[in-house]
């Protein structure tokens, strides 16, 4: 069963690397006003909006569908959005992780000592396999503590069908008639000709 890996884009890995660096070892002159951050260009981002963050992810590859567990604690389920693109095989998702109201403020902000979550907007996208078939009216998701799942179901196939081959004890009488089975499909065989 083959195994789906989606590593982050390039500049998640040097997001996170500042980000550690900076928590590790401080602000090294690098403020938000006084050094680049590591953004994606408008060019790398597919979403019209400023992505601050992609989620960690788990793809499962089960028999029957695809499970995704994302990591988004503190998410809101109305700030989570769930799309699945057929024509790609690619799950989407999108959506917001706000403060709590209370800490939300300027005042509150300028209390901040350690700031290590994850806040933003964000999107992730995920390419299943283009050779499998899905079920997309029957995506289906839901939030717990923190982890979003997405089940995606696969196209059930069929078993492959054993024909059974009978035994006859006078094969001369079990003979399918040439001549009545072409009056049964004469409308299939339109434009042969009659051998005698």
């Amino acid at each position: 069963m083959p195994v789906v890996f989606e590593y982050p884009p390039f500049f998640d890995v040097l997001q996170s690397l500042n980000e550690e660096l900076t928590r590790n070892y401080g602000p090294m002159a690098c403020g938000p006003n006084k050094c680049p951050v590591f953004r994606p260009s408008s060019d790398a981002v597919r979403s019209k909006s400023v992505v601050n963050f992609t989620p960690a992810v788990d793809v499962f590859d089960t028999d029957h569908a695809y499970v995704v567990h994302a990591s988004l604690p503190g998410a809101s389920p109305n700030a989570i959005s769930v799309d699945f693109e057929p024509k790609t095989n690619e799950l989407i998702l999108s959506g917001e992780i706000k403060r709590p109201r209370s800490f939300a403020d300027d005042a509150s902000l300028k209390s901040l000592r350690i700031g290590e979550r994850r806040l933003g907007k964000f999107e992730r996208r995920i390419r299943l396999s283009p050779t499998t078939k899905i079920v997309p009216d029957k995506v289906a998701a839901k939030l717990v503590n923190g982890v979003l799942e997405v089940v995606v179901p696969k196209v059930e196939e069929e078993p492959k069908r054993k024909i059974v081959i009978e035994t006859v004890a006078n094969p001369a009488d079990d003979w399918v008639d040439a001549a009545s089975y072409n009056e049964q499909n004469s409308s299939d065989t339109v434009g042969t000709e009659k051998l005698d």
